[in-house]
């Protein structure tokens, strides 16, 4: 059994960064900080915690929007259904509505499609 959780990093690829900032920014009131990493285009979350686990936005040729593969869950709101009632009433497309895990006992999970066609779950304890 892993020590820590192994979770570290995750990435969400983007392809116009202005319109991805301002997506995230206006629907989950975030920051980010920019960032030119060797050739990679980067909005790295921005977290009290530095040493927690987080997420950036990635422009780059390699790294493409995608609805399929991995999904990045994020935790940025105590309460679920509030914040996608919210997003559905803003256009923003939900896949999945709200669902428990077991029941509400692991928690509640939403899956919707950001700005630039990323299949991205949201997570919070409480529906």
């Amino acid at each position: 059994m892993l020590q820590q959780a192994p979770l570290v990093w995750g990435e969400i690829a983007v392809e116009n960064m202005d319109r991805a900032l301002a997506f995230y920014g206006q629907h989950f009131d975030v920051s980010f900080r920019r960032e030119i990493m060797n050739d990679m285009e980067m909005a790295i979350l921005e977290t009290e915690d530095k040493q927690a686990a987080s997420i950036g936005l990635v422009k780059h040729e390699m790294m493409l929007p995608s609805m399929n593969g991995s999904v990045v869950y994020l935790h940025l709101s105590d309460k679920l259904e509030p914040l996608v009632a919210r997003l559905a009433a803003n256009g923003v497309s939900i896949l999945l509505p709200v669902m428990a895990i077991k029941e509400g006992e692991c928690g509640f999970i939403s899956l919707f499609v950001d700005s630039e066609g990323n299949k991205v779950g949201l997570w919070s304890a409480n529906r």
